[in-house]
């Protein structure tokens, strides 16, 4: 659980608006690449706090894919509430070509909060 790293946590929650912007491009290149970054990203904060994943358990992908089951599961979450965000507002209908085709050409921005 990404709450016993809280560092690690803070990090997916401050990113999370920007992960759910990109999910709602939906395997695009610019998905694609924010995820990865994102990842990368969290990997060097994770070492900078001496957390230490084990590699033969944890590989880029692996780690990658926890990230998305993490945000995956807070989507699910908010839908049980009636909010519908990221991939589903797309598919909802909630977000126009425009909309996507704006979000697209916007950069991801990565965000490392620090905790008190």
């Amino acid at each position: 659980s990404w709450k016993n790293y809280p560092e690690l946590e803070a990090f997916l929650i401050a990113n999370r608006e920007e992960y759910l912007r990109h999910s709602a491009l939906n395997y695009t290149i610019q998905q694609k690449q924010y995820n990865n970054r994102l990842t990368e990203r969290l990997l060097e904060l994770a070492a900078k706090h001496g957390y230490v994943f084990d590699e033969e358990a944890f590989s880029f992908v692996t780690v990658r894919d926890r990230i998305r089951c993490y945000y995956k599961s807070y989507v699910q979450s908010s839908k049980k509430r009636g909010i519908i965000i990221g991939y589903a507002a797309r598919k909802a209908g909630l977000l126009s070509e425009d909309d996507l085709e704006k979000s697209a050409g916007m950069v991801g921005r990565i965000v490392v909060p620090t905790l008190n």
